[in-house]
C-alpha cells in the first residue's frame, strides 16, 4: 500500500481490481504472481473506510446539489413574482443567477470526477464577486419591500385613523338630529309594544269567537247554512227585494219572502224569469255542495251538468255566474260538464282557470260542438277560443265545408256586414253600396242575394227558411263582392281564411 500511495496509482489499481483481477494470473505481467497473501494485502487498501469516505462524498454531492438548485430556483421565481423592482434590475438579477447554474453544474461534474477517481484532488469554482453582487441586490430588494408594507401598513392605520375622526365629527354636528331620532324611535317603541298587546288581545278575542262560532255552527242544521249563503249571494247580486227562509211548518223546507213583508201565497210565481233563474241556481249551487237538508248523506262522486246557466239573465250578471261555478262547484264536484252558447260566459269562466298550461290541461278539457243533421264536437285549446265576431266567421267556414246546415249562411252573412262595418263606421256607406248593388239591372245575381240574406234574418216577416236546395256558393261569391266595392277585401280574405286571386289584386 505505501508503493501504491508512493507512486500515487491507487485509481489504477481500483480499477484493475474491479476489471481485470480474475483467479491467480496477473493482469499485467500474466504470471502466476497472485496468492492469497497479495488478495488480502488489496482488500485491506479498499476497506470499509474507504467506502464509507466514498459513500460521504456522495451524499455531500446530494446534498450541495439539491439545495443550491432549490435556492436559485426560488430566488428567479421571486425576482419574476416581485413588482418592487424594475426591469433591468430583474435582467441583472438572474443574469447572476444564471452564472451561478452555470458554476453548480460545473462543480457537480468535479464532483463526479472525484467520486470515479478518489485520489484525484479537486477544488470547486467559486465566484465571489457575482455571489456577494447577488445578496447584496436580494438585501436592497427586501429592504425596498419592507418599506412599501411599512407604507401600507401606515395607510390603512391612517385610513381607519380618519373615517372615525370623520364619524365622530359628522356624530358631533349632527347630534341635535341623532338626539331627537333617539327620542322618536324610544316613542315609537313604546306604541309598537302597546300596538302589538293590543293586537295579541284582539287576535286572542278572534279565537275565542271563532271558537264560540264553531261551537254555534255544531249546533246549527245545515238548512241554516244553505239559507245564510243563499240570502248572502242575492246581497252581492244586488237583489235585495226578496229572499228566503224556513218554511214555518214543513221540516227542513225554505218559503221565499218578499223584502217588505208583502203577503203572497206563491212568490215565486210573481218573480221575473231572471230572478227565478237566479233562486234556481243559487239553490242548485247549494245542491250540489250537500247543504240543503241535514238527512241527505251522499258519498259518491258527483258529475254535475250546467246547461248554459246565463240563458235567461241580463249580461251584469255573467261574471257573477261564473264566480260561483268556478268557486263554489269546481271546487266541491268530482267532475263538472258546462254547456253555453254565450261565448262572453265562456270567456269568463276560462279566464278564472289555471294560468299554468300544465294544471289548466290536468283539470279542463274543451270541446266545440257542430250541430247538422248528425252532431259532432271536436276538442279545442284555450288559445283557440274566438270572440262572438270571429264566431259568425267560423259559422260561415262551416257551412262551406258541410259541416253544418246552409240554413244559418243567410243570418250569418247579415251580422257579419252590419257588424263589421258598425264597428269601421261604414253603415251608411254599406247601405249606399248595396242600394246601388239592388238596382243595377245588369247583377240580377246581387238582387237575389240581397233577398237571400234577408229571408234568412229575423226582420223578415216572410222569413222562408226552406232552403236545404240552395247552393250558397254564387252568395258567398256576391258576399265577398260587397268587401271588395267597400275597400276591406283584405278583411274578407283574412277572415274567410281564401288566398288573394288575380283579379282582386288588380281591383
Amino acid at each position: 500500500s505505501e508503493t501504491i500511495k508512493k507512486l500515487q496509482n491507487l485509481d489504477w489499481v481500483k480499477k484493475g481490481k474491479e476489471n481485470y483481477l480474475v483467479g491467480d494470473i496477473c493482469p499485467f505481467c500474466q504470471k502466476e504472481t497472485i496468492d492469497d497473501k497479495f488478495t488480502e494485502a488489496l482488500e485491506q487498501i479498499f476497506d470499509e473506510s474507504y467506502a464509507q469516505k466514498i459513500t460521504s462524498i456522495k451524499k455531500l454531492k446530494y446534498i450541495y446539489e439539491l439545495t443550491t438548485q432549490e435556492q436559485l430556483q426560488l430566488l428567479k421565481t421571486q425576482l419574476n413574482d416581485c413588482t418592487a423592482i424594475s426591469i433591468e434590475e430583474r435582467k441583472t438579477s438572474l443574469a447572476h443567477i444564471s452564472s451561478l447554474e452555470k458554476m453548480l453544474k460545473s462543480n457537480i461534474e468535479l464532483i463526479n470526477n472525484k467520486i470515479q477517481n478518489p485520489s484525484l484532488s479537486v477544488i470547486l469554482d467559486k465566484d465571489k464577486d457575482i455571489e456577494e453582487s447577488l445578496l447584496k441586490d436580494i438585501k436592497q430588494y427586501n429592504s425596498r419591500i419592507n418599506d412599501l408594507n411599512e407604507k401600507v401598513k401606515q395607510f390603512n392605520l391612517t385610513q381607519d385613523k380618519i373615517k372615525n375622526q370623520f364619524w365622530g365629527a359628522l356624530r358631533n354636528y349632527r347630534n341635535t338630529d341623532f338626539e331627537v331620532l333617539e327620542k322618536i324611535q324610544v316613542e315609537n317603541d313604546i306604541i309598537i309594544k302597546s300596538l302589538e298587546e293590543s293586537i295579541d288581545s284582539i287576535n286572542k278575542e278572534i279565537k275565542h269567537t271563532d271558537d264560540e262560532i264553531k261551537e254555534l255552527r255544531n249546533k246549527t242544521s245545515n238548512i241554516d247554512a244553505t239559507i245564510s249563503s243563499i240570502n248572502s249571494k242575492l246581497k252581492n247580486l244586488g237583489i235585495t227585494c226578496f229572499y228566503i227562509d224556513k218554511h214555518p211548518t214543513i221540516k227542513n223546507s225554505f218559503v221565499i219572502v218578499r223584502s217588505d213583508n208583502t203577503p203572497s201565497k206563491n212568490v215565486y210565481r210573481s218573480l221575473s224569469e231572471g230572478e227565478k233563474t237566479l233562486i234556481t241556481f243559487l239553490y242548485f249551487i247549494e245542491y250540489c255542495k250537500g247543504q240543503t237538508n241535514t238527512d241527505e248523506f251522499d258519498n259518491r262522486d258527483s258529475l254535475i251538468v250546467i246547461d248554459d246557466p246565463i240563458s235567461s239573465l241580463s249580461q251584469n250578471y255573467i261574471y257573477d255566474i261564473a264566480s260561483m261555478i268556478h268557486y263554489d262547484i269546481f271546487t266541491s264536484a268530482n267532475k263538472v260538464i258546462i254547456l253555453t252558447h254565450n261565448l262572453y260566459f265562456f270567456h269568463e269562466l276560462i279566464k278564472l282557470a289555471p294560468i299554468s298550461e300544465r294544471k289548466f290541461n290536468s283539470t279542463y278539457q274543451l270541446f266545440r260542438i257542430t250541430k247538422n243533421l248528425h252532431s259532432s264536437f271536436s276538442n279545442i285549446s284555450r288559445d283557440s277560443l274566438q270572440n262572438e265576431y270571429q264566431s259568425l266567421w267560423q259559422i260561415l267556414k262551416d257551412a262551406r265545408d258541410g259541416k253544418i246546415h246552409n240554413v244559418v249562411i243567410p243570418n250569418t252573412m247579415r251580422n257579419i256586414l252590419e257588424y263589421y262595418f258598425a264597428f269601421v263606421h261604414k253603415t251608411n256607406e254599406l247601405q249606399d253600396e248595396l242600394n246601388k248593388l239592388a238596382q243595377n239591372e245588369s247583377n240580377s245575381n246581387f238582387k237575389a242575394f240581397y233577398r237571400y240574406i234577408n229571408r234568412g234574418s229575423h226582420s223578415d216577416s216572410i222569413n222562408i227558411t226552406d232552403m236545404g236546395e240552395i247552393t250558397p256558393d254564387i252568395y258567398i261569391t256576391q258576399f265577398k263582392e260587397i268587401f271588395r266595392l267597400m275597400g276591406d277585401i283584405s278583411h274578407f280574405n283574412k277572415m274567410y281564411e281564401e288566398k288573394k286571386n288575380i283579379e282582386d289584386t288588380t281591383a
